[in-house]
């Protein structure tokens, strides 16, 4: 287990077993909370040029049969660049298959400091009509030596503070971690979920930026639906104060007629399920996988053309208007009694205190023939854990997070299967398992200490992030029973006492450190 003292530690998890940490002088944030950093190892990987490679049915980064990766590089060579074929195996993780390759083409091979001289390279490239981009090679997720840069909060059983989930000022927008918990009074503050991120790599956007991925509890009230059987974080919740565990959500209204309707989605775009894992007709937007489809996918639409979604003041102002293919949608607006006070067309304000239900499809259909102006809809909501036992307590928050458990029972256990992080029709895990990327992580030891940590990366002289399964091996090192990965990437954020105390990188090639605006955090704050 990690030191708590300055100078060097023993080995960390990463990289050659002769490679030494340094665990700077632990700072004590308030009684029972502390902060330390350990760093470890130095630069070994090189930058490089990474090419487009054309096959029958399109163009890709990676492919699974050489040939078209060795016809490239031949095609290169033609026009005077050296290529070379850069290949690993990924195991199969659905069925008995063997493992399979992925091949890259690449061009050139720049030391850590001579990024300049891969983006020089990339110019040449693509003014001779090749894609390309700069890659550094650690992120391939294959050996290397770092560096690492781990920044660690302990938070003692016995300390004077409770654990919250929060967002900014509503669930369909984004804010900073440091100013979420600046608002909440916050300690020690995190990223949360992953959530639907308006970008230009995320081609199914669906227009709210910062509506989460899967569950989002706050102070019992479930404000976003799970993406049912994904690993989650449950804090001030039955069963102990920290706890992770495989989590579904189940929610349905009574009409005031007695009919009784399973309710598809909280706080979202009706007929989108971002990572799926819903109820009802739900399908992959790609066409792959099962359909109907009830397995969870991390990042993956889902869609749906009946249903019906519930939306509470902490949703944001209004209610989604209908998207261009719904023809049939309504809003049903009730106080916080579930009384129904009006029948309108979907779109429009959330008036203080009340409760929308919006329905598309046969879901419009429904609430059209059951919902009456002065009568109430009785609602019901589960949150179970993997065995089928209620989580909820009147302070309960957990949120899911953008990766798999990693330890369970105190020993490495990465999930990817059940959060849907595998490819659908190969079985490989997909590159969020396998590449080195920031990470956020969270967990608990046997003594109930809560652990935050993230792992900063995509900085060659500083920290080039861990896999899932480095990510394991740290916070089983850090002395974790249970732990899970939150968001990951540049969403990773730590601050403390209103500062900073990580290096957020958008990706490899960022300028420089940026703080993104996420759609909630985990927050420590003093009783």
């Amino acid at each position: 287990m990690a030191e708590e003292s300055s100078g060097t530690a023993e080995h960390m998890p990463l990289g050659p077993a002769d490679l030494q940490a340094v665990a700077e002088p632990a700072e004590t944030l308030a009684p029972g909370v502390t902060y330390q950093k350990f760093t470890q190892g130095q630069a070994s990987d090189l930058w490089s040029v990474e090419l487009e490679i054309p096959y029958p049915n399109g163009k890709s980064w990676r492919v699974g049969n050489k040939t078209y990766a060795d016809a490239l590089v031949k095609d290169l060579a033609a026009h005077g660049f050296a290529g070379r074929v850069d290949s690993r195996e990924l195991p199969v993780l659905t069925g008995s298959g063997s493992p399979l390759s992925g091949h890259a083409v690449r061009v050139g091979q720049f030391a850590p400091a001579e990024q300049a001289l891969a983006n020089q390279m990339k110019g040449w490239l693509e003014t001779s009509g090749y894609g390309a981009r700069t890659i550094y090679t650690a992120q391939d997720g294959s050996a290397t030596t770092g560096p690492w840069q781990v920044q660690v909060v302990r938070v003692d059983a016995t300390a004077d503070v409770a654990f919250k989930a929060v967002h900014g000022q509503a669930v369909s927008t984004t804010q900073t971690v440091r100013d979420m918990a600046e608002a909440a009074g916050g300690l020690v503050a995190v990223n949360g979920s992953e959530f639907d991120i308006d970008s230009p790599s995320n081609k199914e956007f669906s227009g709210y930026d910062g509506d989460p991925e899967g569950l989002y509890v706050q102070g019992n009230n479930l404000l976003s639906e799970a993406n049912n059987g994904r690993t989650a974080l449950l804090l001030e919740g039955a069963g102990g104060r920290v706890r992770v565990d495989e989590i579904t959500s189940r929610t349905q209204v009574t009409a005031p007629d007695g009919q009784v309707r399973q309710v598809d989605g909280v706080n979202r775009v009706p007929g989108r399920i971002r990572g799926c894992g819903g109820i009802g007709d739900d399908h992959r937007l790609d066409g792959k996988g099962a359909n109907p489809e009830g397995k969870p996918w991390r990042g993956v639409m889902c869609v749906d053309d009946n249903e019906v979604v519930i939306f509470r003041p902490e949703w944001g102002t209004t209610t989604p208007p209908p998207r261009p293919e719904v023809g049939n949608s309504v809003d049903v607006v009730m106080d916080g009694n579930w009384t129904v006070k009006e029948i309108r067309p979907a779109g429009g304000p959330i008036p203080a205190g009340s409760r929308i239900m919006q329905g598309i499809g046969t879901g419009a259909d429904w609430l059209r023939a059951h919902a009456v102006v002065g009568q109430a809809f009785k609602p019901g909501t589960t949150i179970t854990d993997s065995q089928g036992k209620s989580v909820t307590s009147p302070t309960l928050s957990a949120v899911a997070g953008g990766g798999p458990a990693l330890v369970r029972n105190g020993e490495v256990l990465v999930n990817t299967v059940a959060n849907g992080m595998h490819d659908a029709v190969y079985g490989t895990p997909t590159s969020a398992i396998t590449e080195r990327h920031p990470r956020t992580l969270a967990g608990v030891t046997a003594t109930g200490e809560l652990l935050l940590v993230t792992v900063d990366g995509r900085s060659p002289g500083t920290s080039v992030g861990v896999t899932a399964h480095e990510a394991a091996d740290v916070m089983r090192w850090l002395g974790a029973t249970d732990a899970l990965s939150l968001g990951i990437g540049g969403d990773t954020t730590l601050v403390a006492n209103d500062s900073l105390y990580n290096r957020p990188m958008d990706s490899w090639t960022a300028s420089g450190s940026t703080e993104r605006k996420v759609g909630n955090a985990v927050v420590v704050v003093k009783k």
